[in-house]
């Protein structure tokens, strides 16, 4: 490795990555990450504590892609023929891809299990995942995986026992040891793992980084790169929303950063990111809607860049602030008509709230669906038909506009009243919500279940079924200057 290299003629008005780029033409070879950040501050000082991170995730995103990862920290120029022994570690193909990882953790857990793995030899890592995909069930012979207090001493022994006993009471029994290999593609992929010169995992500035704070630059540039930060624009956008509404547009951006081309990975990689994202309280969902948090809004600004290229602040104009504006008024013009929706339902007639529930519930999918004679319901005021699987199943709900949570008698009175109506399962809308003792009686063992629709759900119900509101688009244009020049103007020298 180049100890002394030339910065004459660097200026600190040139961008980061132009200046990584000079520095590693200048070097004639591969550097190591912090070796490029050591040089790079002596030309330009970066307002951070961490400049070695922003330097990994510059090179790691630059748009330009003039950078390859050779091996773990270790960048080379694209092209260049300084680096032909590395290139066995990182195709340039695997090097293009942006979003890459599958099996997409939540953060949470992998700060759990990296001081797990910190200090353990890497082939007892690999080892353990071996042997934990080997022991996979059949469809005739599934296995449960749900309590490792009793898969781990049944089909672990040795090294592996270990390793998955280190895993699950280190983490405070937070990470299940079988469902770890997406944890383990994210630390290996952004280098939050190194491998000494005995085989062992250490921790590394990234990770070290990413576990002690949790909005830093090391889990900004993780989003960047993995498309959580287009995915919480996405959300701003069009949420509150369905998976299925957020699909088309994520689809869309995964053709153009990512080797994914099938609409069963663009789901699956969706659904994990949105558990990512709901788990940091950047998203909530509320039933099978979701929507962006203030504090998401407030994370976006923060990024301050353009979510679609990914591309960081200090190498582009930063997002206009008008955006960011135009999605808190958005959030706040939505939370308002929620607010006012709810408060129309606590003053409605009560027949009215009857025939506006079997409404809902004929959206919903329901059939043959009737409210019920009042002055013979036996507390039951709808009743409809809904399909599971191949059967029909009869339901009965009942409906309170309560400003109070609803006590348990409630339940159990509904539940007698099931047989009066040939019906297996019932459901309680409140206005409001429900005691604990409510809560835990719903799905009690042996008894038919009782489905609970508190206030804040029916609201999301009905918004999502469009009854007592009307959803309005705006069009917002965002400059695209590729589209200006043609494929061929491109091409010409």
């Amino acid at each position: 490795m180049a100890l002394d290299i030339d910065l004459s003629g660097l200026s600190s008005n040139q961008t980061v990555t132009d200046l990584c780029y000079a520095i590693l033409q200048r070097a004639g070879e591969p550097l190591h990450y912090r070796r490029i950040a050591e040089l790079l501050v002596q030309v330009k000082p970066l307002e951070t504590k961490t400049p070695e991170n922003s330097v990994y995730s510059r090179m790691l995103l630059d748009r330009k892609a003039r950078f390859v990862r050779v091996d773990a920290g270790v960048f080379a120029l694209r092209g260049s023929t300084t680096g032909v022994e590395y290139e066995v570690a990182q195709s340039p193909q695997e090097s293009d891809r942006r979003v890459r990882t599958p099996l997409f953790p939540p953060y949470n857990e992998v700060r759990l299990l990296l001081p797990v793995l910190d200090g353990q030899p890497r082939a007892n890592v690999t080892g353990y995942l071996a042997q934990i995909a080997s022991l996979r069930g059949t469809p005739q012979e599934p296995r449960d995986w749900t309590s490792p207090d009793e898969w781990i001493p049944e089909r672990l022994s040795g090294d592996e026992k270990a390793l998955a006993e280190a895993i699950w009471s280190r983490s405070g029994q937070q990470v299940n040891p079988r469902h770890i290999k997406g944890h383990w593609y994210l630390a290996n992929g952004y280098d939050l793992l190194s491998v000494d010169e005995h085989g062992v995992l250490r921790l590394t500035e990234l990770g070290e980084d990413f576990i002690e704070n949790p909005s830093g630059e090391t889990t900004q540039m993780l989003d960047r790169q993995e498309g959580l930060i287009r995915l919480l624009s996405i959300v701003a956008e069009r949420g509150p929303g369905k998976r299925g509404d957020l699909l088309p547009e994520w689809s869309r951006y995964l053709q153009a950063v990512s080797n994914f081309n099938s609409d069963s990975t663009f789901k699956a990689t969706l659904r994990r990111r949105l558990v990512n994202l709901v788990d940091r309280e950047l998203v909530v969902r509320g039933g099978i809607t979701y929507q962006i948090t203030q504090a998401g809004l407030d994370y976006l600004a923060e990024t301050g860049i353009d979510a679609l290229t990914s591309t960081l602040p200090q190498e582009t104009s930063k997002a206009p602030d008008e955006l960011h504006q135009l999605y808190e008024l958005a959030s706040r013009q939505r939370q308002a008509v929620r607010e006012q929706l709810r408060a129309t339902l606590l003053e409605m007639d009560p027949y009215q709230f009857e025939d506006l529930v079997r409404r809902l519930l004929e959206e919903m999918g329901y059939e043959d669906v009737r409210t019920t004679t009042p002055a013979n319901d036996k507390g039951v005021d709808v009743v409809g038909n809904i399909e599971v699987g191949i059967t029909a199943v009869r339901e009965v709900v009942q409906v309170k506009r309560h400003r109070r949570n609803i006590q348990r008698p409630v339940l159990d009175a509904l539940r007698g009243s099931l047989h009066r109506f040939g019906a297996v399962r019932g459901t309680i809308i409140n206005t409001s919500g429900f005691s604990k003792g409510t809560r835990d009686a719903a799905f009690e063992p042996g008894a038919a279940p009782i489905t609970l629709i508190d206030g804040e759900r029916l609201v999301e119900l009905l918004i999502e079924h469009q009854l007592g509101v009307r959803k309005k688009t705006i069009d917002i244009l965002e400059l695209d200057e590729t589209t200006l020049v043609s494929e061929e103007e491109e091409e010409q020298p």
